[in-house]
């Protein structure tokens, strides 16, 4: 069966907070029924969902554009601020890790969007909210209740705190483990 490929644009995690938000999933998951757990290595910000209808031509000009991007931008220092989820509250979609709020991040995203619009995307219109998907789909019979969450995981600030120092074109491949692949990397200043 041929699964249908997405790319997207997303803020590469550095290993250590890959490592600690692992240790994070390891407390968790006992505990949260979830459907799916990320893969650590498929841990990321989104900053831009580009969907499945990307062009050639279209990608090439991503690959193009997002290099002056990232040049605009300084790399900087983003930290976890504990978990939440969207969705409906007794049986959650999506559980995540946040991050403080950052206007470098919210800089960046918005040049990035901008510039995929300009190229012909149709993006999400929602308000960007920077989060680290961890786990899909709530199983279980129970009531999903966030009292859980921060009582099993207390960010704390010396391991908490991360750089950004690039971000990455990726492609999904839906039928791998991890399933996104990294198409090309831009390195902020």
């Amino acid at each position: 069966m041929e699964h249908q490929t997405h790319y997207f644009l997303a803020l590469a995690l550095p290993p250590e907070t890959k490592e600690l938000l692992f240790k994070w999933r390891k407390m968790l998951d006992p505990r949260l029924p979830f459907k799916s757990w990320v893969h650590p290595e498929d841990l990321h910000i989104t900053l831009a969902f580009l969907g499945g209808q990307a062009s050639f031509k279209q990608l090439t000009s991503i690959k193009k554009e997002m290099p002056e991007i990232a040049k605009e931008h300084q790399h900087f220092t983003l930290q976890l601020n504990g978990l939440g989820t969207f969705g409906k509250s007794d049986s959650p979609r999506i559980l995540w890790a946040g991050v403080e709020e950052s206007e470098p991040l919210i800089a960046l995203q918005k040049d990035i969007y901008q510039a995929c619009t300009d190229l012909g995307f149709s993006l999400d219109k929602r308000k960007f909210t920077p989060h680290i998907t961890m786990a899909r789909k709530w199983k279980s019979e129970t009531p999903f209740s966030t009292n859980d969450l921060n009582e099993i995981v207390q960010p704390k600030e010396d391991q908490s705190l991360f750089k950004a120092e690039h971000f990455v074109l990726y492609q999904t491949h839906l039928n791998r483990t991890p399933k996104y692949q990294p198409l090309s990397i831009f390195s902020l200043s």
